[in-house]
């Protein structure tokens, strides 16, 4: 066989797959921004961003070749932010607080569960040390994207407060 045609197919083949793969990325991307970017403004960087409650919640394009994007809510009274990374082609989100100490000038990149809690003992401090703003950010979320942020039922909450969130 001649190994121009064999070159050629391969090229074609090549272009074929990237275009497929952008396809549906883009496709995918527009998807998510539909979904959770309705009423935000598109800022100078490409993403959406909104501010609500004193809060700034945001949405990203995700990069091409990168199978995930992420929307955040910034609590910047109390330092504390949600990010839920959201990917393009399931719906089984990671989700994330950073929380910064000013004082002793930390940030602390907590990765949780479904329900903004870790296993961490020392993580478990700081975050109960900020659940007033998690519990805002988390009716923030449910209100803005329909995401339901559970809180798990334990002997010190009221079922009346759970259900608040």
């Amino acid at each position: 066989m001649n190994y121009k045609k064999v070159i050629i197919r391969i090229i074609i083949g090549i272009v074929v797959a990237t275009s497929l793969y952008l396809g549906i990325h883009i496709y995918s991307n527009n998807q998510v921004i539909n979904t959770y970017a309705q009423g935000f403004e598109k800022n100078a960087l490409g993403d959406y961003a909104k501010n609500e409650s004193n809060m700034v919640l945001s949405v990203y394009d995700a990069p091409f070749f990168q199978t995930y994007t992420n929307i955040a809510i910034h609590h910047s009274q109390d330092k504390v932010d949600l990010i839920i990374w959201v990917p393009l082609y399931n719906k089984e989100f990671s989700y994330g607080l950073v929380v910064t100490d000013d004082e002793s000038e930390v940030s602390y990149q907590i990765e949780t569960n479904e329900h903004l809690e870790t296993e961490d003992e020392e993580h478990k401090q700081i975050l109960e040390s900020k659940q007033d703003a998690i519990n805002e950010i988390k009716s923030i979320a449910k209100k803005e994207w329909g995401i339901r942020l559970l809180t798990i039922f334990t002997s010190k909450k009221k079922l009346s407060e759970i259900n608040a969130i």
